[in-house]
């Protein structure tokens, strides 16, 4: 994993119903928390606001204690993508008990499905610090250098691509149905062989509402007949 990689950037806070809204520095996690409760006295009525409080500095030894797994992630990932590498940024939201309500990867460019599965299984299925006041939100992100002794895929833009994915446009639009917004794709199209294909495909949604059709849109994409890369595979990156 690529040192500094769990490094953070900042911690927000935001308490009661139009409250006061406080920043503080963090050099450690970048979180956000969510769902501040105010109760009225005198009503048996719950306000929930925007966001409670999580210990920042704990969210970021939990990341650190699961490095391992995240790693074993990626060393499986080599084994059917020699070249595999890029960055993500993680999105999980923790319930009060301590556990994620759900998580996806916001941004990711390591072009790999099976991987950011893996990652955010490991990430999901992790106990996390008790937010104080309601749920939170945690953010960070990581990246993981290529093998040196691999060569990197060569560099395509969309536009070599964009005739084969106009083509998957009614399989895609059905894997989409009921979700607004962007989903982006990182993928490689395996080297040799008169016609291209994908090797391996990473997805990222444009909001929760889209965790569950990422697997729907891989298989389409999986049978896009795409310009060959000649003897070297390429790594190409677009928007559906």
């Amino acid at each position: 994993m690529r040192a500094g990689s769990w490094a953070s950037v900042w911690l927000m806070l935001v308490i009661g119903c139009g409250g006061a809204q406080k920043e503080a520095q963090s050099p450690e996690t970048d979180t956000e928390t969510t769902a501040q409760r105010v109760r009225p006295q005198g009503s048996g009525m719950q306000v929930s606001t925007e966001l409670g409080s999580i210990d920042s500095r704990a969210v970021e030894q939990t990341f650190w204690r699961l490095q391992n797994k995240l790693q074993a992630c990626y060393r499986k990932g080599l084994q059917r993508v020699e070249y595999l590498e890029g960055d993500v940024k993680v999105f999980l939201r923790v319930g009060q008990d301590g556990t994620a309500r759900y998580g996806y990867m916001e941004e990711s460019t390591l072009g790999d499905r099976e991987s950011e599965r893996c990652m955010m299984d490991v990430l999901t299925g992790s106990a996390w610090p008790k937010p104080q006041g309601g749920e939170a939100e945690v953010r960070n992100s990581f990246g993981f250098d290529g093998p040196g002794d691999v060569r990197p895929p060569v560099s395509w833009g969309a536009d070599r691509i964009s005739d084969a994915i106009a083509k998957q446009s009614d399989a895609l639009g059905k894997c989409k149905e009921g979700v607004s917004g962007r989903f982006h794709v990182t993928a490689y199209v395996e080297p040799d062989g008169r016609q291209g294909k994908f090797q391996a495909i990473g997805i990222t949604p444009p909001s929760k509402e889209g965790i569950d059709k990422l697997d729907c849109l891989a298989d389409a994409l999986k049978g896009a007949a795409l310009p060959s890369p000649g003897s070297y595979a390429a790594k190409v990156s677009f928007d559906l």
